[in-house]
């Protein structure tokens, strides 16, 4: 066994690790994703994991293993929520993000339970394949990447794969003492390789949701209500803006809007009436990405009466509210089509006055 060998492997993993965790703080701060700030807590605590096996402490290995995985595996769910994906219910991202932790725990209280309270090796085996079999199914989640970031999120799903299946052989091959140090390298650089393609993705334009830089057009701040009657001429006029647009009809829009489908059927860059939470969620993240760029964000709801059957009139408002709040903090327009026919007199009249918006004919 080679114990330089063995230190390399481990100094290379933690500060690769060590490395994401601040690359996805960074990111958080830019563009406020909140899946960054999960997986930078991950890597934080996989770098412990590493001091504990250093230190031989086994259960304080599976349990820093346990928890980062649990992190990374909820991060994925939030991820793919934040692109618009949605594989499952919401609910199964909370189960399914505490499964590794919860398992560990589990299986470390039936040990003392019944009276081995040592950490020895043979103890610990089925908790490091658990972590080892969810971060594999991290890999899995993440293979949906690649209709959004092609080549880097298939990649990226890849080596999360083989990650998992590395942990999941820890327990054959660590007794090993000439395989150790080689297994330790091994794990090092799939985890540099690992970390280079999540600093790939979030550096990346499509991160950004915002593709290119664009000239300005000529239109208001603040809040624009345009009557459906002109929607062909809006999609003409900001057809070469990154427009982020929350649309009923997704039929024959410019390409360079970034459109989200408001339904209740699960599609790929969908959302439910009833998540109005999460709408002002991206279009958030879309202004503060826009004001640092220098242009001028742009939202467009073609949904309101769509919204309201789903959705109490006092919850719309307060949705609407806030919305008109960012825009104005970050200098966008927020266009709304609709009309005065589609509403009551009592709704459209506290519209009016909550929003001060504008009608204006493109």
């Amino acid at each position: 066994m080679n114990p330089s060998l063995l230190i390399i492997g481990q100094w290379i993993n933690t500060s690769a690790k060590l490395t994401a965790s601040i690359a996805l703080v960074y990111a958080y701060i830019q563009h406020r994703r909140k899946f960054t700030v999960f997986w930078s807590l991950a890597f934080l605590v996989d770098a412990f994991s590493i001091l504990s096996d250093f230190v031989s402490k086994q259960y304080g290995l599976v349990l820093f293993q346990a928890f980062a995985v649990s992190l990374l595996f909820y991060g994925a769910f939030i991820i793919l929520e934040e692109e618009g994906i949605q594989l499952f219910p919401l609910s199964y991202k909370y189960i399914s993000g505490l499964s590794p932790i919860v398992l560990t725990l589990y299986i470390i209280a039936y040990y003392i339970f019944r009276g081995n309270t040592t950490d020895t090796f043979s103890e610990i085996v089925l908790m490091y394949g658990i972590a080892g079999f969810f971060y594999f199914f991290t890999g899995v989640l993440l293979f949906s990447l690649s209709e959004i970031y092609s080549k880097k999120g298939t990649c990226l799903a890849i080596i999360f794969m083989l990650y998992g299946l590395h942990k999941m052989d820890y327990p054959f091959l660590r007794p090993v003492k000439w395989f150790a140090p080689i297994g330790f390298l091994l794990g090092a650089i799939v985890i540099v390789l690992e970390v280079v393609l999540i600093l790939l993705i979030i550096s990346s334009d499509e991160f950004k949701k915002l593709n290119k830089a664009v000239e300005e057009v000529e239109i208001e701040s603040g809040i624009l209500v345009i009557d459906p009657k002109e929607y062909q001429k809006v999609k003409e006029k900001l057809k070469e803006v990154p427009v982020l647009a929350f649309l009923r009809n997704i039929k024959n829009v410019p390409e360079n809007w970034e459109v989200y489908f408001i339904t209740k059927i699960p599609e790929p860059k969908s959302i439910s009436p009833t998540e109005l939470e999460k709408i002002v969620e991206i279009s958030h993240r879309y202004l503060i990405e826009a004001e640092r760029k220098g242009i001028k964000g742009i939202i467009l709801l073609d949904c309101l009466e769509y919204l309201w059957t789903y959705n109490e009139f006092t919850s719309l408002a307060k949705f609407l509210t806030a919305l008109k709040d960012y825009v104005i903090i970050h200098e966008g327009t927020l266009i709304l089509i609709t009309e005065e026919a589609a509403w009551e007199e009592k709704e459209w009249n506290m519209l009016k006055r909550l929003l001060e918006f504008k009608k204006q004919m493109i």
